[in-house]
């Protein structure tokens, strides 16, 4: 993934680990894996946890965005939560995010183009890069 970091979402509810994270975790040699058996991270809606590249991403920095439990997560509230990670990263001086998303399970079939519109209204000047990976859910 291009962009100065790659943003993915893991669940406080969901273990192991799955979906872009799951990826991104691989490539990082298990950091996140080792982290959550340490109890150093949970998921929990709101934690974040920004670690550097390790030459085998693209992107010099990787933050893993805790989202809380899968099987609360709505459309609605995934889309406020990715718009609350990309202004995180806006005031971190990032210019360039590559958001890796999973669709929530009820989710419209056109949900990740309303959050591209609604993400490129209020990006400004910052590049916003989407990934889907779909079928994902509580």
């Amino acid at each position: 993934m291009p962009g100065e970091v790659v943003a993915g979402f893991f669940f406080e509810d969901q273990r192991p680990v799955e979906g872009p994270s799951a990826l991104l975790d691989w490539r990082l040699n298990g950091l996140l894996h080792k982290l959550l058996l340490a109890g150093s991270a949970t998921g929990q809606l709101g934690e974040n946890i920004l670690v550097g590249n390790n030459g085998k991403l693209e992107a010099s920095w990787i933050l893993f965005v805790g989202g809380g439990r899968l099987q609360d997560l709505a459309p609605f509230t995934y889309g406020g939560l990715v718009s609350s990670v990309v202004d995180d990263c806006r005031r971190a001086g990032f210019n360039q995010i590559s958001l890796c998303l999973t669709a929530p399970a009820d989710a419209a079939p056109d949900w990740v183009e309303q959050l591209a519109r609604e993400l490129a209204l209020g990006s400004g000047d910052m590049e916003i890069l989407l990934t889907l990976q779909e079928g994902v859910g509580a």
